[in-house]
């Protein structure tokens, strides 16, 4: 008799979970019999409970939720059933709950946001998309209003343009702001570059719930959120090199493996590259340039598609998520590879911009105290949940049975023949005016099959990244009578698929999906778009050995026999071996492209540890000056007797020269050369030289400013302005060494130690960049004040 470890673990579980629930429930009739204003009262007695500490937010949890669900009953209509409270009361215990589509994820969150929000901390519900957010928020801000609590959403409308810090600061104080992954994690970066404590903005990041959390804190986990600043010198390579790839020819003069995006030249396209290039050997030194560049032409060309991985849109390149489908608004490819593929795709060159600030999606939500999720698909990533985050999947039951028809693959030897079948089966579902819903990998597939509908003049609808303005009302409209849309695998997620009653006898919709996807999990949501809340519905995935993960993930032995490949294909497709073979090839396809993914992440996480660890130092450091805490503390006068020593370190004698060279760059602009008689210095005079020049400039600008409130503002912009220069050079120096590591030795263990070693040396020496250029701060700046009195202060 065999046994579900998986099932019994999560019976287990649930039983824990139950037994919240009838606490509970025991109190839904005494919640009905209260008026509304007694109900509402709850609210304040809950939060007064909490700041005399007479409660934990654990034993408080019962009677909460009890309050929101009846208060849910009278504002919204609704009663949240036993199961949604059983994810809720999961989510507050930083569980993952696993929630199937359609089973109401939206109310759900309130239970445990409602909760967390009574400690009066700011507590967030993070969504992917701007659309889901919004719709949340103005679902729920009756339910959170009438409850005593304020909401606010995280972001204006794009139209509405930029906004200052201290509107952002009205945005986010409140009990529970809306928001999105990439709208809080620009907003972090932001926050954290602020000048002064009132530009602050951001609340404590005290507890999130995440929804659809796979694909933020997995698919999405290392997308770099990057702020940028200056641009870098311009390479005028980008053509020339464009020119030369075009001429190399695969296997012979380079080789690669696009699952790991990475291409190398062979020791034949070194010799190409030395002749056309008319050098002795590309990988010398001077030409270290001219070989960065040919990689970025060469990964440009080969490892990145259009309609894929970006899609030019107003001239510019637009990035997309691999694996939702959709844009990725205001975020770029790193260390010159977006302008590799600007010149690939013949699009005028922008600035390679330097790096102030970055975060990924996985360190942003870390910052926070506690988090938890929910999504329908996290079981099957429970394990990755697990390392990364310690987070356990608790699968929650549907309120009613799931009686979706998932049907087996059907399989077809190639595209050509699978893609007939797909076109055909959409035509008979036509005919009966059932719904459909077709799902491909790429933008560029989804446009083929919607353009051979309308020639078969069968309407439909094509939802796709350019067109994503429009998913919400595609989705609306797909359960409908003869619907029928064509989508990636963006289709809708987070937003039902309501059908008709009419669709209903005719079995609902039908999800017809044109090939696996990269894991497991986008397969089943997939499949899930299809069959909420009991609905009727079927799925059916289709494939071919000219599948993509086929063909990028398996071997082609089986494609490459051509004495199998010469029989007659229908009745090929028909054979049960040969049926099984694909499977079985497939099956195997995708578990090596999970396990790859799997492991490309955890290396990007190894990766971004250092930088990590040196970020929190640093904000850490800011928010303290922001505070005055480091100002008040800080020793000026011995900061730069240490920085007068490290400079000079090691030189027994200094030149004339040299001294008047350092005073005019780090201490003084008007200093008088023709005073200073002595021709050469001993480092240890030298040293009290300085320190008395230092002393002057001090005193100077003290007795200028004459206030100590000013002084003191003074004194913390000059270290502030100090710290940031520095660290905004440390960012994109490790940016560079990261693309730079990755490069040479991706994914070894030697790679990672490599990096994290000249990281922790880089670290170091922004240390002494710190303290030189707060010296150079506090002696070469120019104060004014303006009318109001205030200053203005210039640094060098």
């Amino acid at each position: 008799m065999a046994f579900d470890i998986n099932a019994i673990i999560n019976h287990r579980r649930l039983k824990k979970l139950y037994k919240v629930l009838d606490q509970v429930n025991a109190l839904g009739e005494t919640m009905a019999q209260c008026s509304d204003a007694q109900l509402q009262q709850k609210t304040h007695d809950f939060q007064k409970q909490l700041r005399e500490n007479k409660v934990t937010l654990n034993t408080l949890l019962p009677e909460a939720y009890a309050v929101v669900r009846e208060a849910s009953r009278r504002v919204l209509g609704m009663y949240p059933k036993d199961v949604q409270v059983l994810g809720a009361i999961a989510m507050h215990q930083g569980h993952i709950s696993e929630m199937q589509t359609g089973e109401g994820k939206t109310l759900t969150a309130t239970m445990p946001l409602y909760l967390n929000a009574l400690t009066d901390k700011q507590v967030f519900l993070i969504t992917t998309n701007e659309y889901l957010a919004k719709r949340d928020y103005l679902e729920m801000k009756p339910l959170f209003q009438w409850l005593g609590l304020t909401t606010s959403l995280g972001f204006v409308d794009q139209q509405q343009g930029g906004m200052l810090n201290k509107e952002k600061r009205k945005l986010y104080d409140h009990h529970i702001i809306y928001t999105t992954n990439g709208h809080l994690g620009f907003d972090y970066l932001i926050d954290n570059l602020a000048d002064t404590i009132e530009n602050k903005f951001l609340p404590e990041l005290h507890y999130a719930i995440i929804d659809e959390v796979d694909s933020i804190l997995l698919d999405t986990a290392q997308t770099p959120l990057v702020i940028s600043g200056a641009p870098r010198v311009q390479s005028n390579l980008f053509d020339i090199v464009k020119a030369f790839v075009a001429t190399l020819v695969e296997d012979e003069d380079f080789k690669m493996k696009v699952h790991k995006k990475e291409i190398w030249l062979t020791e034949r396209g070194i010799e190409k590259a030395n002749h056309y290039f008319n050098v002795s050997h590309i990988y010398d030194k001077p030409y270290f340039e001219l070989v960065r560049m040919i990689h970025l032409s060469l990964r440009a060309t080969h490892l990145f598609e259009c309609n894929v991985d970006y899609i030019v849109l107003d001239g510019e390149i637009m990035l997309i998520d691999r694996i939702t489908g959709r844009m990725l608004p205001g975020t770029k490819m790193q260390a010159g590879l977006n302008q590799a593929v600007e010149a690939k795709e013949n699009l005028a060159i922008s600035e390679d911009m330097s790096v102030m600030a970055t975060i990924t999606f996985q360190n942003l939500f870390m910052q926070f105290e506690r988090f938890s999720g929910m999504t329908a698909t996290g079981k099957l990533a429970e394990k990755e949940f697990f390392e990364l985050y310690s987070k356990i999947v608790v699968q929650i039951p549907t309120s009613r049975p799931v009686i979706r028809q998932d049907y087996p693959d059907r399989v077809f030897v190639s595209a050509k023949e699978k893609n007939k079948a797909i076109l055909d089966e959409i035509a008979q579902l036509y005919l009966q005016q059932r719904p459909v819903l077709l799902i491909t990998r790429t933008a560029e597939d989804a446009t083929y099959f919607s353009d051979i509908l309308f020639s078969r003049n069968i309407p439909n609808n094509l939802l796709i990244a350019q067109n994503v303005a429009r998913e919400a009302q595609m989705i609306a409209e797909a359960g409908q009578l003869s619907a029928v849309t064509v989508a990636t695998s963006m289709a809708g997620r987070g937003t039902d698929i309501k059908l008709s009653e009419e669709v209903h006898r005719l079995g609902g919709l039908t999800v017809l999906v044109h090939e696996h996807m990269e894991n497991s999990r986008i397969d089943k949501q997939l499949r899930g778009r299809a069959g909420r809340q009991g609905d009727p519905g079927q799925s059916q995935i289709f494939i071919s050995l000219d599948d993509y993960l086929v063909t990028r993930w398996s071997d082609t032995q089986l494609k490459n026999n051509t004495r199998l490949m010469a029989q007659d294909h229908a009745s090929l497709s028909q054979s049960r071996v040969f049926k099984n073979k694909v499977k079985r090839l497939v099956t195997r396809a995708q578990r090596i492209s999970e396990e790859e993914g799997m492991k490309s992440r955890k290396i990007a996480n190894e990766f971004e540890k250092s930088v990590s660890v040196q970020r929190q130092l640093i904000y850490s450091e800011r928010d303290r000056i922001l505070q005055n805490e480091s100002i008040d503390a800080l020793d000026f006068e011995t900061l730069a007797r240490e920085v007068f020593q490290h400079h000079f370190k090691g030189c027994e004698m200094v030149r004339h020269y040299d001294v008047i060279s350092y005073i005019y760059k780090n201490l003084s602009f008007s200093f008088e050369a023709s005073t200073l008689k002595q021709k050469d210095f001993h480092s240890t005079e030298l040293v009290e030289f300085l320190l008395g020049e230092f002393k002057k400039q001090w005193a100077f600008n003290r007795q200028k400013i004459n206030d100590d409130t000013l002084f003191q503002q003074y004194l913390c912009k000059a270290v502030l302005k100090a710290i940031d220069v520095s660290w905004i050079e440390q960012v994109d120096d490790l940016q560079q060494l990261k693309n730079s590591v990755n490069q040479r030795q991706k994914g070894q263990r030697n790679a990672i130690f490599e990096y994290h070693k000249v990281a922790l040396e880089s670290f170091k020496k922004m240390g002494w960049d710190v303290k030189d250029r707060i010296v150079r701060n506090l002696c070469l700046s120019i104060i004014d004040k303006d009318d109001n009195g205030d200053l203005i202060m210039y640094f060098p």
